[in-house]
């Protein structure tokens, strides 16, 4: 792919040349809003991200850190960072973005982070280990949000993703289902491992009244779905009921259940996690559970201005709770 010019991203952008150089050269004088439209467009167009500068910030400055591919997913992660920003902002704090592509963790890269300095760090969700470890070096106030793995010397925001699940399998069973499956990948982060024990942990519970079952596959290529696995187990499984690891997983199990002629709820329940956009405008509505995004970025910010303040580094994990939406994809059973 050609790499995209200035002048391409200024257009798209709606901007001026000097103030996409501006954004993407470190400039302060840039609001976070619109540095940030321009970071995710510059690198929708294939702009070399590694290039961006690893801004020598300074103490009132806030490093998120990023992966381009995280940018585009607008409805998951725009709302997060932007409640962040604009937190930090009222606590005088200025975020300030690195981000860089998941294909291309080389040595140049990782010195631009290693030469960056600021007051703290704001990780989101996938983080490779060579920059992580970069952060925690730096022994800085050090903040992961859903993190895809755990890490000991950073304070991890969380969804109630155990809780959730559990919650999700009880509901289904009160609706008299008794043969339910959780359909995921244990390996594609720690939220989707949780949300699975959440499961297991409720069919435990009722294991006189249920029986589980799990379809567990391998994400490496973020299909969010196995779909040979799945109809293997709807084709040899009595299975009225999903409890699914996020949305777009449950989105693609009902369209492989219409491949089937198997109608959602009429035929099988179907309850996801993320609360996205399609899943309000699908038919069936989808059965959900909301992330708060607002209120998380609101509570990361404040996390690391009370961290800055105190100039103090405490290791925890803060739960979010997510509360659920019963839409039109589960329904009760005869029992």
């Amino acid at each position: 792919m050609k790499k995209p010019t200035l002048e391409q991203i200024a257009k798209e952008c709606g901007v001026t040349k000097g103030l996409v150089s501006r954004a993407l050269s470190g400039k302060n004088n840039v609001s976070d809003e619109t540095r940030e439209r321009i970071i995710r467009k510059a690198a929708e167009l294939g702009y070399d991200t590694s290039k961006l500068k690893a801004y020598k910030v300074l103490s009132n400055h806030v490093l998120l850190v990023s992966s381009g591919r995280i940018l585009f997913k607008e409805d998951f992660w725009q709302p997060i960072i932007t409640s962040i920003s604009s937190t930090l902002s009222r606590h005088n704090l200025i975020m300030e973005y690195f981000v860089y592509d998941e294909d291309k963790i080389d040595d140049a890269l990782l010195k631009k982070l290693k030469e960056s300095s600021c007051s703290a760090f704001i990780v989101i969700h996938l983080t490779p280990l060579p920059i992580m470890n970069i952060l925690i070096s730096k022994n800085k106030p050090t903040v992961v949000v859903d993190p895809k793995t755990f890490y000991s010397e950073a304070t991890q925001f969380k969804f109630s993703n155990y809780d959730s699940a559990y919650l999700a399998t009880q509901r289904l069973i009160h609706q008299g289902h008794t043969n339910i499956a959780f359909y995921g990948s244990d390996s594609h982060s720690t939220s989707f491992r949780e949300r699975h024990e959440g499961f297991m942990a409720c069919m435990e519970t009722h294991k006189d009244e249920v029986k589980p079952f799990s379809i567990i596959f391998n994400n490496d290529q973020k299909n969010y779905a196995d779909e040979d696995l799945f109809i293997e187990a709807m084709k040899h499984n009595p299975i009225t009921a999903i409890v699914c690891a996020n949305d777009i997983i449950a989105l693609n199990a009902i369209k492989t259940l219409n491949r089937l002629n198997m109608k959602v709820p009429e035929d099988v329940s179907i309850i996801g996690f993320d609360n996205i956009r399609t899943g309000e405008f699908v038919s069936p509505k989808l059965s959900t559970f909301n992330i708060p995004r607002q209120e998380i970025g609101e509570e990361v910010a404040k996390y690391v201005a009370n961290s800055i303040k105190s100039h103090q580094i405490a290791y925890s994990q803060i739960v979010i709770r997510c509360n659920y939406i019963e839409r039109e994809s589960n329904r009760e059973i005869n029992k």
